[in-house]
């Protein structure tokens, strides 16, 4: 719908237009009549369940100020360390919880680490096909080390959609 609704404006803007709207009733009405695509289902489906909360689109998706951001990042980027040195860094960020970006790298941080743990413990049983596995737990913990020094959340990738279900009951000190 999205597409087709830009396609249209753009095809009305290259037309020469007697009326001052790039898009008028009649067209935006047939527009939207037609069917939805898969993206378009899933933006209108996050709008109508932060609808339904009471909140912003931005509340919904956890975005961060830019004074969390600042003084978070360090400790973000060495929450997810934790899988490297084998120490668990993040339970240092998870103990204070002074600082939201912060808390919510130290959550995935504390997923990565945990799965990477039950792999290293499964290796024992069957070295030949857990440990290989042991190190595709790098892999989210060098994406979360990437999202936390751009300033972002830790994603899907970086598991910090689990991370925060693991650890809901971790919340921000007022």
């Amino acid at each position: 719908m999205l597409t087709a609704i830009s396609r249209e404006k753009d095809d009305v803007d290259s037309s020469t237009k007697k009326d001052s709207s790039p898009l008028s009733d009649e067209k935006l009405a047939k527009l939207l009549d037609q069917p939805v695509g898969d993206a378009d289902r899933q933006i209108i489906a996050v709008a109508e369940a932060s609808a339904r909360q009471g909140g912003s689109l931005d509340e919904q998706w956890g975005t961060f100020s830019a004074d969390e951001i600042e003084e978070g990042t360090m400790m973000a980027i060495f929450s997810h360390f934790s899988i490297m040195f084998g120490i668990p860094v993040f339970v240092a960020t998870l103990y204070l919880r002074d600082n939201s970006f912060a808390l919510h790298h130290a959550k995935a941080a504390g997923v990565i680490y945990l799965a990477c743990m039950a792999m290293l413990a499964a290796a024992l049983l069957n070295c030949a096909f857990f440990l290989p596995l042991v190190f595709v737990c790098y892999i989210p913990a060098l994406i979360g080390i990437y999202r936390a020094a751009a300033g972002v959340e830790a994603g899907t990738a970086a598991l910090g959609t689990i991370g925060e279900r693991v650890f809901s009951w971790v919340k921000l000190k007022s």
